[in-house]
């Protein structure tokens, strides 16, 4: 006697749409959440640039004052994010003979950017935390810095 094969095939079938429907949905979600990392370092990295940008910007409107003759009370101030893609960043100025190199880094992961810029007024190397920075003229050691606001 044979046996009765009719209730399998219906129990079958639903199981083996419910694990592809499981691969699937994974194979979404783990693509999805790629996406979303890919996108939170672009902007973190844009961020850094425009924050680079605006603090050689601010630099290069001093350098053009003659800040060394008497002009000493001259400064910017500008406010950035205090953090940039979920993590604090930080600033930090390095003086060439005549180009500076401004490199913005977070402090949580491996982000950095460098903007240059040509500079006729020395710049001293300083490093502050992001949010409100101010970009002076110190006439003590006559150049051009950055410190926190």
């Amino acid at each position: 006697m044979r046996g009765d094969t009719r209730a399998v095939s219906p129990a079958v079938t639903q199981a083996l749409t419910i694990g592809i429907t499981t691969i699937l949905v994974t194979g979404l979600l783990l693509s999805g959440g790629a996406f979303l990392k890919t996108e939170q370092e672009d902007i973190a990295r844009q961020g850094l640039i425009d924050i680079g940008a605006g603090v050689s910007s601010d630099l290069v409107r001093l350098d053009q004052f003659d800040a060394a003759s008497g002009t000493r009370n001259i400064s910017f101030t500008s406010t950035y994010p205090d953090r940039v893609g979920g993590d604090g960043y930080r600033v930090h100025l390095t003086p060439g003979p005549t180009e500076t190199t401004i490199y913005v880094n977070t402090t949580a992961s491996s982000f950095t950017t460098a903007v240059r810029f040509r500079n006729t007024t020395a710049v001293c190397e300083r490093r502050v935390r992001g949010g409100t920075i101010v970009v002076a003229y110190n006439g003590t050691e006559r150049c051009l810095e950055v410190r926190k606001g």
